[in-house]
């Protein structure tokens, strides 16, 4: 048999297999979800409404942020450490009149060991973790320096309005968790609106 023979037949029981695992998927009985009889079907707009949304949660006061402060919050779930900082210059995300007010969860994106004890506002750093020393730039989104993490610490984003501080969500995804809204508790009761 000739080399082009042997691919004719390769090529023919692949396309063989191909269409009867098609088949065997289309006598599933699998139906794409439909709107219930007499109701009009959901609009983009009400999709969007039941997404998931991060609370916005006061955790702080820009006039108690100074000299190196470091004050810890849970957001958004129950026991999900985070820390709040201001850093010597204006930072990726920042918020305040410099840009200088940042925080971030406390949980280095390596192996989940905590960084929120080791943060240095006046260097703008996050570590090193105790348990691989990845060191984290607070200026630069939490960007990975150095050490065995490979994906930045998660930054919280904030706002500022009549010189208190809110949490409204977080980029990046918590150590842990395989989504930061539903792995926990909510924390409803420090929410504010």
């Amino acid at each position: 048999m000739k080399d082009s023979d042997s691919s004719v037949t390769r090529r023919r029981l692949l396309g063989a297999v191909g269409t009867a695992g098609a088949a065997s998927v289309a006598g599933c009985g699998f139906q794409a979800p439909t709107a219930e009889e007499g109701s009009p079907a959901e609009s983009p707009t009400e999709r969007v409404d039941r997404l998931d949304r991060y609370p916005r949660m006061l955790v702080g006061s820009v006039g108690d942020l100074g000299g190196g402060t470091v004050e810890t919050f849970e957001y958004p779930l129950e026991g999900t450490r985070n820390f709040l900082t201001r850093i010597e210059g204006a930072a990726w995300g920042g918020v305040g009149s410099d840009g200088d007010i940042v925080a971030y969860n406390g949980l280095c994106t390596h192996m989940g060991c905590s960084v929120e004890g080791l943060v240095n506002p006046e260097r703008e750093m996050a570590g090193p973790c105790s348990c691989h020393y990845t060191t984290f730039d607070l200026s630069k989104g939490g960007m990975v320096v150095s050490g065995a993490a490979t994906a930045d610490l998660p930054q919280v984003r904030l706002e500022i309005e009549d010189g208190d501080i809110y949490a409204t969500g977080i980029d990046g995804l918590v150590y842990g968790y395989r989504n930061n809204l539903r792995d926990g508790t909510p924390i409803e009761a420090a929410t504010e609106e």
